[in-house]
């Protein structure tokens, strides 16, 4: 999950959890009159998002209705998605495009200025993003962002069918598949599901293995057994989202607040975030080490959702010849704090594997 409700510092959980407590218990004697206020709709949604100034380079979303296999029945579904070709002329004959799969309760988005770079400012230098030197995609995942609910309640494994039905439904086949924290765990239960279409693995801050009691934190208590979690998004605020995000970012950018915001301004979306976190199991954590692609642990070394020292080398521990890179200085957004340093580690990452005998990726 994005874990923006998570807060690591422990002498304010106490307060976020009774801040949390009481707005919830105020819902409950809330008239019934307070569903008629309305969420924000998935098209007004779409629209204030790609307003923002960092997603300016994605344009206009793509569409796609499909009929794909959701645990082994056929179901109608629509893929929202962006697809960046390769900037720097053609790629080699055969190259394996990248899929980018966001986390909860996330967007695609969040990949913006991974995929294409940014201009040089007075925050930071300029860069090229991902799709300089590789095709990208970057998909919705059903439930989340502008994409339809058509598959509540939503389930990791829900998810993680939805990506392989998407990889099939776009033509690709075979992608380099790289997920950001609940978006990780979609990506390598894929991989596991569906190994003939993926080239490798790059997991970032990712969930999936069994969270020890003391490292649930009230708020996630709070969404896994409280009724009236799923009506959150009622109190839903800038102020709120900033408060929580702080602690996951080394300088948190007003634009991550304002997407943030937006994304949980979302009725449907709010749900399907709790419908996650009370998912959230590390069930098939003891599939990990039959994962057979090549791949790539990109962890924040400051990571307080899923800490290096024990979620990462988790990982790394199961996953056959898993190699993980920590970032110093950074937090559970590394392709959104970091996206340069990001670029580069993926680029290498990829050149490696292309430099392998007999192997075009």
């Amino acid at each position: 999950m994005q874990n923006w409700i998570k807060n690591g510092a422990n002498g304010t959980r106490q307060l976020k959890r009774s801040t949390w407590v009481l707005a919830l218990l105020a819902l409950a004697v809330i008239p019934l009159v307070a569903g008629s206020l309305g969420s924000l709709g998935k098209f007004e949604l779409g629209e204030r998002l790609a307003a923002l100034d960092k997603n300016a380079a994605i344009g206009e979303l793509e569409r796609l209705d499909f009929v794909g296999d959701m645990g082994g029945r056929p179901r109608d579904l629509e893929l929202v998605y962006h697809h960046a070709p390769r900037t720097n002329g053609p790629g080699p004959e055969g190259a394996i495009p990248i899929l980018l799969i966001h986390g909860t309760p996330s967007t695609l988005y969040s990949w913006s200025e991974l995929i294409h770079g940014a201009e040089e400012s007075s925050e930071r230098s300029g860069f090229e993003g991902l799709a300089a030197s590789h095709e990208v995609y970057a998909i919705e995942v059903v439930g989340h962002g502008v994409a339809p609910d058509d598959l509540a309640p939503y389930t990791f494994e829900s998810c993680a069918q939805f990506v392989g039905a998407a990889i099939r439904a776009l033509g690709l086949e075979r992608v380099h598949l790289v997920g950001s924290s609940y978006g990780g765990e979609f990506v390598w239960r894929a991989a596991l599901n569906e190994p003939e279409l993926i080239e490798s693995i790059v997991l970032m801050d990712s969930s999936g293995v069994r969270r020890r009691d003391a490292d649930w934190l009230p708020e996630e208590l709070e969404m896994r057994d409280n009724s009236l979690a799923k009506i959150g998004w009622l109190i839903n605020a800038r102020e709120r989202i900033e408060v929580a995000l702080a602690p996951h970012f080394r300088g948190l950018p007003p634009d991550r607040v304002e997407e943030f915001f937006l994304v949980c301004n979302n009725a449907s979306n709010w749900k399907a975030m709790v419908d996650l976190a009370r998912d959230e199991n590390g069930a098939r954590e003891h599939e990990l080490s039959q994962l057979r692609p090549p791949t790539l642990l990109l962890w924040g070394a400051d990571d307080i959702a899923y800490t290096l020292d024990y979620y990462a080398q988790r990982f790394a521990d199961e996953i056959p010849d898993a190699r993980l890179v920590a970032l110093p200085d950074t937090g559970h957004y590394p392709h959104e704090e970091r996206p340069a340093e990001v670029v580069g580690i993926l680029n290498s990452f990829f050149q490696e594997l292309a430099a392998q005998p007999g192997t075009i990726r």
